[in-house]
């Protein structure tokens, strides 16, 4: 008998929406902070890092075989041997240098710049100060060197650098000048605190989530998780919403510390886990905005 695409998908789709809204949230604040080509790295490998683990678990002892690897991450085997045998597979990424100085454009352009002899001053050893176009070495040979991205131009690195007060640009002498060779994704020590802190709180949601969907298969409890909101706020009132609820959760924040400091140990151990509560509130455009 036969089933309509949207009856037989309903699953699939419901799955495919959620995932698509939380990766479009989240690539929406990665943008200019992490290219497009090093996402795409740090996932196939962490892809297929937890891949392996989710069948070790499932065969304690075992060695993962290729081809039931394959069938999990459905990426072909020589692939999956390409994958595993980097340097990067198992090993955290935020320690991995030349994954650092190449996580966006910008960050490649800076990492040459600062290395590279041909851009360097061989009796300093401090970056040089470039013309801005012609022949090696220049910052338009620059550009070519260090990216391998066709289409991007001259002024549109120098924009960016400069707006990151990387460089500086003395356009009496058409010439560049680099001042900090670090390119700094979030603009302030204020900005990344709060991109760490939020990103720990998507991360411990993820794992709430990932609990709860397995507590039923394991005759497990599930944890505490709700959410309260109204599709159909003014946007005239959203100030004193805040304002209301921002005192509200102040105060649940402080008898959730209160609840959670005696079971706090002293010292540290190793049969010790990571356990507590994220409040936050949350404003998002209704689908007739957005559209």
């Amino acid at each position: 008998m036969y089933t309509s695409i949207k009856e037989d998908s309903g699953d699939v789709a419901i799955l495919t929406l959620a995932v698509e809204n939380v990766f479009r949230k989240l690539i929406r604040l990665l943008i200019g902070k992490i290219s497009l080509k090093k996402l795409q790295e740090m996932i196939q490998v962490i892809f297929v890092e937890e891949a392996e683990a989710n069948l070790k678990q499932e065969r304690p002892g075992k060695n993962v075989a290729l081809s039931t690897l394959a069938v999990i991450t459905g990426i072909d085997t020589r692939t999956l041997t390409r994958v595993k045998s980097k340097d990067s597979y198992l090993k955290p990424f935020h320690e991995k240098k030349r994954f650092l100085s190449e996580i966006t454009p910008e960050c490649s352009v800076l990492d040459v710049w600062e290395s590279s002899e041909t851009y360097t001053d061989t009796k300093t050893g401090k970056p040089k100060v470039l013309a801005i176009n012609g022949p090696e070495p220049s910052f338009e040979s620059l550009i070519s060197d260090s990216n391998s991205t066709r289409g991007v131009t001259v002024k549109s690195f120098l924009q960016r650098l400069e707006a990151s007060k990387s460089i500086v640009v003395d356009k009496a002498s058409n010439s560049v000048q680099m001042i900090d060779k670090r390119y700094t994704p979030f603009g302030s020590e204020a900005q990344t605190e709060n991109a760490r802190i939020g990103m720990a709180a998507v991360g411990n949601l993820v794992d709430t989530i990932g609990h709860n969907l397995a507590a039923p298969t394991k005759n497990g409890e599930s944890f505490y998780q709700r959410g309260c909101w109204t599709n159909r706020l003014d946007i005239n009132d959203r100030e004193k919403l805040r304002e209301l609820v921002k005192s509200f959760l102040s105060g649940i924040d402080e008898k959730a510390r209160k609840i959670i400091k005696p079971f706090e140990q002293d010292a540290v151990s190793h049969d010790q886990v990571t356990a507590g509560v994220s409040l936050f509130y949350f404003e998002e455009k209704s689908q007739n905005q957005a559209n």
